[in-house]
């Protein structure tokens, strides 16, 4: 097996890719690769990253650099905690019958029409530096271990355990990934039966289900490797946060669960 010709930080999420044949860029962008990164949802303990179209200029058939920033500022901000957080996400890429690059979106449908307005035969260093300069910024830079961390300081013990096994896909505001991973914020699924609650924990869940009138399906692991205790506080955690007001959760109630499931 061939090692990868080129490595992208992980989750960022790659969703299209062009090799683009037009005129209309200046002649460093024939023949090579645009890359749109639709965006990453599990992060943590850091920001999450990509939400932009990257570069990799090539030359008789491969890389003769690294990949570069081309057009970046979709999500309407560079800190994104929470996948939706970003305004828009880029998924699809064409080249237009002119060499124009059109970009479209994932959560509203929007499409962008990208042209080279400067002179081409002047295009050079310059330029590509100023470019250079977003992959400092926050969705795009690798994380600072301590900078970045989302959970440096003390946390509740719910908290450090949701920030770690479930804040990656249901985010750390509780709303979840549009159309992939259902919100845990008013619904009975959080709030309802604790029993069926805890069982989803420990055994996962596969299959199409309803959340607030949306429909999902997707797998979530089962978390057996976790202790009661961390459960009853996860699950407290839960159903009394993201504008939730139910009971806690006991370790005795989650060890009577268990005991059935493993009978």
């Amino acid at each position: 097996m061939d090692d990868p010709i080129m490595g992208f930080p992980g989750h960022w999420a790659p969703n299209d890719l062009l090799f683009y044949t037009g005129d209309q860029f200046p002649d460093r962008y024939k023949n090579g690769a645009f890359i749109a990164f639709h965006g990453s949802s599990n992060r943590s303990p850091y920001q999450q990253s990509g939400y932009f179209v990257a570069f990799v200029p090539f030359q008789n058939g491969q890389p003769s650099g690294d990949w570069e920033v081309f057009a970046n500022g979709f999500a309407g901000k560079e800190l994104i905690v929470n996948t939706n957080d970003a305004e828009f996400r880029p998924m699809g890429l064409a080249q237009g019958p002119d060499g124009s690059l059109y970009v479209s979106d994932s959560r509203d449908g929007k499409i962008w029409r990208i042209l080279y307005k400067g002179d081409k035969t002047t295009f050079g260093e310059a330029e590509l530096a100023k470019m250079d300069e977003q992959k400092l910024v926050a969705n795009i830079r690798n994380p600072q271990p301590e900078e970045d961390n989302q959970d440096k300081g003390q946390l509740p013990e719910g908290k450090k355990v949701y920030n770690t096994y479930c804040s990656p896909c249901h985010q750390r505001d509780g709303n979840g990934a549009t159309g992939r991973i259902p919100g845990l914020r008013q619904t009975d699924w959080v709030t309802g039966n604790k029993d069926k609650l805890i069982n989803i924990v420990l055994q996962g869940l596969e299959g199409e289900i309803e959340v607030n009138g949306e429909p999902y399906d997707n797998i979530m692991p089962a978390h057996q490797f976790l202790t009661n205790e961390q459960i009853s506080e996860v699950l407290t955690f839960i159903r009394q946060n993201f504008e939730n007001n139910a009971s806690a959760v006991s370790k005795e109630e989650v060890a009577n669960v268990r005991a059935k499931i493993s009978k």
